[in-house]
């Protein structure tokens, strides 16, 4: 049976594993601050590279090309190489199991989605880890750009999509988001701004540099959402785990009182059955 010694170092462990959760928390919480507050800025960017390119294709419909409808896609999905962070790896390697086809060429982010589809028999072309905060996506992008390209840019390939989890409304939903080609379509929706541009250079040149500039700000997109997602769904199982050990506190507490009453009670009665008691009343 337990001493109440026992339950004393089991209470203290918890409050030790309780410390960690609660910076956990904290931990998640400034992150999910920060990506929100990023995304907005990313996203207005973003349109500012559309509205460039609705421009350019108003003005130069010549230099549209006739896309590709057969061949390849590469995509590239997103996840997390940190742990703690409840399912959110286990959902997006689920949704890449009924998306992925033999048509498909994988690139990963993220070592523990990278495990979560190894367990699926699922094997990527390429690999990196994820980020742990706002400021190592720029250097993060510098190195797996010029890798997806390598890839994209070869014949057989014609999509680039890319498969992030974002959160709406306190709901995670993973999108799957074309990239390149760029949507026609979406970009032209865009309205231009009804005069025409100045250019220095040749169009088909300025298109060329805005699709490269769209690619880049769609994966620091992606990487700030996948970045806001896995700290939202890591804030989620820190709470949980919380509630957790409060339970398990609480149930260990009161099982300390009863097992100190019950020792108090023993003691006593040893010293009854000592006869120590008594020897003391005849003294006295």
């Amino acid at each position: 049976m337990l001493s109440s010694a026992d339950i004393e170092k089991k209470v203290t462990v918890y409050h030790t594993i309780e410390d960690i959760v609660k910076v956990m928390k904290a931990y998640a919480g400034v992150a999910i601050r920060k990506t929100e507050d990023t995304i907005q800025n990313v996203r207005a960017f973003e349109n500012n590279v559309l509205y460039a390119m609705a421009d350019i294709l108003k003005y130069y419909p010549d230099i549209i090309k006739e896309e590709k409808q057969k061949g390849k896609r590469v995509l590239v999905a997103f996840g997390s190489s940190q742990g703690l962070c409840g399912t959110f790896n286990e959902k997006m390697a689920e949704t890449i199991s009924d998306t992925f086809t033999g048509n498909d060429t994988l690139f990963i982010i993220g070592r523990r989605l990278k495990s979560a589809l190894e367990l699926k028999k699922i094997s990527c072309a390429g690999y990196k880890d994820s980020v742990a905060s706002i400021s190592g996506i720029s250097s993060a992008l510098a190195e797996i750009v010029s890798e997806i390209m390598n890839i994209y840019n070869k014949v057989e390939y014609y999509n680039l999509s890319l498969l992030f989890t974002t959160i709406v409304n306190k709901k995670a939903n993973i999108i799957l988001e074309r990239v390149l080609p760029p949507d026609i379509k979406k970009v032209q929706t865009f309205a231009p701004s009804g005069i025409p541009p100045v250019l220095h250079l040749e169009p088909n040149i300025i298109l060329e540099k805005l699709i490269e500039e769209f690619l880049f700000i769609a994966l620091y997109r992606c990487y700030v959402e996948s970045l806001r997602s896995e700290n939202w769904y890591r804030l989620r199982s820190m709470e949980g785990a919380s509630e957790s050990l409060k339970r398990q506190l609480s149930g260990l507490k009161s099982l300390e009182k009863y097992i100190r009453q019950e020792e108090i009670t023993e003691e006593m009665l040893e010293i009854l059955g000592s006869g120590l008691f008594y020897k003391k009343q005849v003294i006295l």
